[in-house]
């Protein structure tokens, strides 16, 4: 997260002054991001290294030596961590990791499943805070979208997200909605309809750029449509295909305007509740063509290029 203390008098100066013009008067060959010194922290998630909470350590140890600031895993992993493995506070402290943000689940679509979606989500977003953290990335779960249309579920989708985020905000913590494949919240045409009706007091919005492309959506307008209910992102790369990624790809290896996205929140926001959160997605089927140290490296490169600083 951006130091609220610590915004720049370059950057105050800048936005006071009218970026272009001093852009091109002072550094006409620098992109305007390079001018705001004060840049978002990039943390990760843990998935590239596997989805259980087996795979959570490896990657918190792998993402410290590359610097990253903070990490997300998910609620279930947490509560694994807490129920059986001393609590995730021990791994915390022994990898020098903070942790931001838990990736939850619930159910929108069954009214009869809200209750015990919602304890269960309470739960996951007490043992989140407990340890630290500040983010609930939220999404809906998982659905077989043949022959599914949110026009005939948007009273549940609404009213179940309505009750989850306002829960999770009584907490003290953000809940963000993450737009996902596979789920009841994929397409654009979604997106749009779920964030002009849900609550935004509680409900905000944490994108996935990456799933956002390969859901045919474009990431570069939703996130500029939602900028001001922005409060976590995850910053994943896609260029299709089987490529043992699932389709998606190192920062910079696909066809998401990575850096667009970033410059317009480093342009736009001040400060977020969450992080900007590099991601990249485990197949488990097929090999990689890189190890996940060297694909966390490719991309934590890639942001250093582009003025971002790592621990």
């Amino acid at each position: 997260m951006k130091n609220e203390e610590n915004i720049s008098s370059r950057r105050d100066f800048v936005k006071k002054m009218g970026a272009t013009g001093l852009c091109a008067i002072a550094l006409p060959h620098l992109p305007l991001s390079w001018l705001i010194e004060d840049k978002f922290e990039i943390g990760a998630t843990f998935i590239l290294w596997g989805y259980g909470p087996d795979n959570l350590e490896p990657a918190l140890t792998d993402l410290s030596k590359l610097g990253y600031h903070s990490f997300e895993t998910f609620g279930n992993v947490i509560q694994e961590y807490d129920e059986n493995r001393g609590g995730i506070e021990s791994l915390i402290d022994k990898t020098g990791m903070p942790i931001t943000s838990a990736f939850c689940m619930t159910d929108v679509l069954d009214p009869s499943k809200r209750k015990e979606e919602l304890e269960k989500l309470v739960k996951w977003s007490k043992l989140l805070k407990k340890a630290g953290g500040k983010v609930v990335e939220y999404c809906p779960s998982s659905i077989n979208r043949k022959d599914y249309n949110y026009k005939d579920h948007k009273k549940n989708i609404v009213e179940s997200m309505n009750d989850y985020a306002k829960a999770v905000t009584d907490l003290g913590l953000v809940c963000a909605l993450h737009p996902h494949t596979g789920t009841p919240i994929e397409t654009e045409e979604e997106v749009y309809f779920i964030m002009e009706n849900v609550n935004t007091e509680y409900m905000k919005f944490g994108p996935d750029v990456g799933q956002l492309e390969k859901g045919g959506a474009d990431p570069v307008k939703i996130c500029n449509d939602f900028m001001s209910l922005i409060e976590h992102v995850h910053l994943k790369d896609y260029e299709g295909g089987d490529n043992g990624y699932l389709g998606y790809a190192p920062l910079g290896e696909g066809q998401v305007n990575i850096r667009e996205i970033l410059n317009q929140l480093e342009k736009e926001k001040t400060s977020m509740a969450g992080a900007v959160m590099f991601e990249l997605d485990y197949d488990g089927k097929l090999d990689a063509p890189y190890s996940p140290f060297k694909a966390a490296k490719i991309s934590r490169d890639y942001l250093v290029n582009l003025g971002y600083k790592f621990v």
